[in-house]
Order: structure tokens, then sequence, then C-alpha cells
């Protein structure tokens, strides 16, 4: 499906569906229009055509700033939304009304959510802070690489944050917090999403209009799947149901659906 401004962020959502943000806009798209007209094969060697225009059925909520990322946690009962103007991340209701705002004291430019805390990157510090999502108290704070773009909760209390400037993928245990895992990941790699039932992290590599699934169950994470993308992929989301994952591309505005 198309968007009105380049898609920047999307997550996959507990019930089914995917949601993105666009500038100022939430893009809520339910089970029944996730899917674009047409989706690649598992061995397509080129990105799939989508929609011009989002469907009926999908929403749109207005934000009161532009936003440049998005997470839901696994119950699904709220959306954090990153506002790097004003160093905000503000909360949304299932029915995307502003519930709660936390100001982070730093410029948040990607997030993260388990079942009670929000992971915060901020590109400028290559940093990642940790807060309460209940009541918006900062935990930790640990700077992340040399070049951080984004996270994703990684299951059992850990976060994994891609570092696009070194390209490699950072795995942080939680309580404390401490980097437990890094791996090279070649091609300008941004976007990253993990699946909880296959134990994989998706990464969107950039240079090659690519995405890469790696499994981090063991001790060192290991490549086990990569896919033909739409151009200049920078978020991905999947969704743990299926494992069909949902690919934002900046060049176009498009939103893909790869089934692996």
């Amino acid at each position: 499906m198309a968007v009105d401004e380049p898609a920047t962020a999307v997550v996959a959502l507990p019930g089914g569906g995917f949601r993105a943000v666009a500038g100022r806009t939430v893009l809520d798209v339910p089970p029944s229009s996730a899917s674009p007209t047409a989706s690649p094969s598992p061995s397509s060697a080129s990105p799939s055509s989508a929609s011009p225009s989002a469907s009926p059925d999908a929403k749109r909520w207005s934000l009161p700033g532009v936003g440049s990322a998005l997470a839901v946690p696994p119950s699904g009962d709220w959306t954090a939304v990153a506002l790097p103007a004003t160093g905000d991340v503000i909360i949304l209701s299932p029915t995307g009304a502003v519930t709660r705002t936390i100001p982070t004291g730093v410029r948040p430019t990607a997030l993260a959510a388990d079942t009670s805390r929000i992971a915060v990157v901020d590109a400028s510090e290559s940093s990642l802070t940790v807060f309460d999502a209940a009541t918006g108290a900062r935990q930790e704070a640990l700077r992340a690489g040399d070049g951080a773009v984004t996270v994703a909760s990684g299951g059992g209390g850990r976060f994994v944050v891609m570092d696009a400037r070194d390209g490699e993928l950072l795995v942080f245990d939680s309580g404390p917090l401490i980097l437990r895992q890094r791996h090279p990941v070649a091609g300008t790699p941004y976007g990253i999403a993990y699946d909880p039932t296959r134990r994989t992290v998706w990464v969107t590599v950039t240079q090659r209009n690519e995405v890469a699934g790696y499994d981090i169950s063991g001790g060192t994470p290991r490549e086990v799947a990569r896919h033909a993308a739409v151009r200049l992929p920078v978020a991905v989301s999947v969704d743990p149901s299926s494992g069909a994952l949902a690919v934002a591309g900046s060049a176009e505005g498009l939103v893909q659906r790869i089934v692996p």
C-alpha cells in the first residue's frame, strides 16, 4: 500500500495487521487489508508491486509532531511513538488518542517495547535508554556502538540494536543493561525486527535492497534467510504467528509484504 509520506517505521500487531508511521501520521492496517495487491514468492528476486492507495479499512491517526519510530508491546494495549523534535515519546490508546507523554531527555529516533518497558535509541548519541512504560521513569542507559539507528525487543529481557555506522548487530541483556552479542552485517543495515516464534532477527540491508534473517538463539548470531525487498528498505516488522514480514521502503513510500 502507498502512504502520503515515506514510511519510517512499521510494526506487526499481536492480533494481526500492521501499524506504520509516516511523517505526522500513523497508519493502522487491520488484518483483512494488511496484504498488498501482489507479494513476492520466497525466491523472488524483485520487490512486489503495491496498491497506490491505502485500503479503505485502514485508519489514519494524526500526531502532534513528526514521528520517527513506533513500538507496540506484546499485549497490543498501547502504541509508543517517538517525536525527535521535542524529545518526547507519546503513548497512544487503541484508538490513536495521546494518553501519556514521556520527556526522554534525549532525541528519540528509534523505539522498542516489551511488556513493561520502552527502549529508546538516540542516533545522535548512539545511545540506548530504557524507560518504565507505565510511569515514564528512566531506568538504564548505555552507549550502543558508534552509529545506533534502530532497536527491537529480542525477548527474554533483551534489546537488539542495529549499529549502521559499523555495520553490526548488537544484542543487549537488561537488568543490568549489558552488551552480550555483536555480529557484522554488510551492505549498510538499518531496520530491525524480532520474530519470537522463530527466534530470528530480521534486518533491512539498504545497499542491496534486501532483508536478512539472523538466528540469535545461540552464542553468536547466524544468518538463516535473505530476501529481495522494496527500494531503500528502512524498516521491517514480522507477524510472529505466520512469519510474514512487512517492509517499509523510503524510496517510493511503499509498505511491502513478504512471506518467507
